[in-house]
């Protein structure tokens, strides 16, 4: 037993303990299943960061941009960060308003429909355990890596730790653990990248080395390695942004994404989590695909998925190798809890006849996510290959059955309760299906042909078939309705003010502690995001072009605009604003 292995074993008895006094802050289903809905901005980043950040990232990403495929895995890394900001707009803060417990559940009630709420948690139980067996995959490796002892008694460690603190603490344990280990990892990765740099040769020489790498040649270039996936650069550089778009909707859409925000205090949480866990993944994977680059200096006969591990136990200091270590377990074991978590809830709450008690539905749902995790553990102690592939499988049918069904229950008029469920159908089955016979048989598609793709299409097709051949009902513009204005959701965000004499709309929100401007092609208006005080006076500024001198050459239109920006900014502020008065002003 080395010195690695007792750090991961001490973080696991401290994810367990924290696990445990959140566990007796649970009173009932309420608390079980979303924290009480109450939970604040840094909580609800570090669990969406924890739960995205998982061993697929640090141990897959890592190994395919130690393979060849530098630039193409940057590129997954930045396009996939945006899918926080859109999917927190334009879907996530309606989530957090519908006030459901599962996103099974609010498809549901939006559509109206018990079989597309069925439905749905299928397509969550199929997607959501793949991810949860690449997460014990993952620490289980690692584990082993580390200590020579056998990859399944590994896994049976990893299993009893993630399971027994998730189904006694519910979602009040994995919020606070998976933040902890969030930061853990944080702290470590950032250490942990000047040594590696250095150990590399220095940035500029590193750089110049691995340009002229003939282990790997092509490492830099922007189609990367020639013999990594596919045998021509277009095709390579064209999956690689077909990845990011993937992986960008499942950011924006997928159940352990999304459910966080049923966990926020308000919608400004949700909006200002969406801007912070966008920079923190792209900051923290761009430094590890980095790392991972510049470990192909030091020693290019590794494979792909051991290539971290082996730098933090023979390049790094022994005590920040073992914390990049536990960083790394960490990410697993907080992404393992959330996945079961969503399973366990998701199963009882969406598939299971309706309990008649509080009492009854917690313990079913611990009994659910028992059930469900030794079925994963089972596949994980037969140690299926490719840990990258099953990610990526996990991630291509959520993105490819829910994206459409998703923004289009916010967004669309014409999307019927048939038109969704066929949607939601044609796109799981068409990933799955082809998923399956391209395994079967060996096949590794072109670019135009992959799962996603074929999914996506069908998806489409079914949406608008059923939507043609069955009509959007009386009861679904009400259900729209209760999204965008009505009653539930905690405090939301302030009601847009009506159009006064074509004035542009303004939207005064909380934000950030910088404006961020958002502008919606749809109808002219002003998206203002508002945050301290020293940018209380944005408004004002923006509305200063448009003053005329004097109280006779000032129109009503300007009147008017100006009073709905000084609402704005008495709302976002809750205090008074003082504004310069001129001469002439209102």
């Amino acid at each position: 037993m080395n010195l690695y292995f007792l750090g991961i074993l001490a973080a696991l008895v401290v994810f367990f303990a924290v696990g445990i006094a959140a566990g007796r802050m649970v009173k009932d289903t309420n608390d079980y299943y979303v924290s009480g809905r109450n939970a604040p901005t840094l909580l609800i980043v570090g669990s969406l960061i924890a739960s995205f950040l998982s061993t697929g990232a640090f141990l897959g990403d890592t190994g395919e941009v130690y393979s060849g495929f530098f630039i193409g895995i940057v590129t997954v890394g930045v396009i996939q960060a945006t899918g926080y900001i859109y999917g927190a707009g334009f879907f996530g803060r309606y989530i957090r308003r519908s006030e459901v417990t599962t996103l099974p559940e609010y498809f549901g009630r939006r559509f109206c429909s018990k079989h597309l709420r069925r439905l749905s948690a299928v397509i969550l139980l199929v997607s959501v355990s793949a991810y949860l067996l690449s997460a014990i995959q993952g620490v289980a490796t690692l584990m082993s890596s580390i200590t020579g002892y056998d990859y399944r008694l590994c896994a049976v460690i990893v299993w009893l730790a993630f399971t027994a603190f998730t189904i006694y603490s519910g979602s009040p344990g994995v919020l606070l653990t998976d933040t902890i280990m969030f930061l853990v990892f944080l702290a470590a990765a950032l250490v942990a990248v000047p040594f590696l740099i250095r150990a590399g040769g220095g940035w500029f020489a590193g750089i110049e080395a691995l340009a002229n790498s003939d282990t790997m040649p092509g490492i830099l270039s922007w189609a990367g390695n020639p013999d990594y996936l596919y045998p021509d650069g277009v095709s390579n550089t064209v999956w690689a942004v077909t990845y990011g778009i993937v992986w960008a909707l499942v950011v924006a859409i997928s159940p352990w994404q999304t459910s966080r925000y049923l966990m926020a205090k308000d919608e400004h949480v949700v909006l200002r989590s969406s801007v912070w866990s966008s920079m923190g993944v792209m900051v923290v994977t761009i430094a590890l695909y980095f790392s991972a680059a510049f470990v192909r200096n030091i020693n290019g006969s590794l494979p792909g998925s051991e290539a971290m591990i082996w730098a933090a136990t023979h390049v790094l200091p022994p005590v920040i190798g073992m914390l990049l270590l536990i960083g790394i377990s960490a990410a697993g074991i907080s992404s393992a809890s959330t996945f079961l978590s969503l399973i366990g809830f998701s199963v009882v709450n969406d598939i299971l006849p309706e309990a008649e008690s509080d009492r009854k539905k917690l313990a079913r749902s611990r009994w659910a996510m028992l059930a469900v995790s030794l079925v994963v553990l089972v596949l994980a102690y037969l140690n299926p290959p490719q840990i990258f592939l099953i990610m990526y499988f996990g991630g291509t049918v959520i993105a490819g059955a829910w994206s459409l069904v998703a923004f289009g229950s916010v967004w669309s008029r014409r999307l019927s309760r048939c038109g969704a469920y066929l949607g939601m159908l044609l796109g799981f089955l068409g990933c799955v299906g082809a998923k399956a016979i391209y395994a079967l048989r060996g096949i590794t598609p072109p670019v135009w042909a992959d799962a996603f793709f074929i999914g996506i299409v069908l998806s489409i097709l079914g949406a608008v078939i059923g939507s043609a051949l069955r009509p959007p009902t009386q009861a679904a513009p009400l259900a729209r309705q209760r999204l965008s204005g009505g009653r539930g959701g905690g405090r939301r965000l302030p009601q847009r003010p009506a159009a006064v004499a074509g004035v542009p709309r303004i939207w005064p929100v909380r934000g950030p502690v910088f404006p961020v401007f958002l502008c919606h092609s749809l109808q002219p208006r002003a998206v203002i995001f508002l945050g301290g005080d020293r940018h209380a006076g944005h408004a004002e500024s923006v509305l200063r072009p448009h003053r005329q001198h004097g109280r006779s050459a000032q129109s009503a239109h300007h009147r008017a605009l100006l009073r709905l920006s000084r609402r704005a900014l008495l709302v976002s502020h809750r205090r008074p604003v003082r504004h310069r008065q001129r001469s002439g002003a209102v």
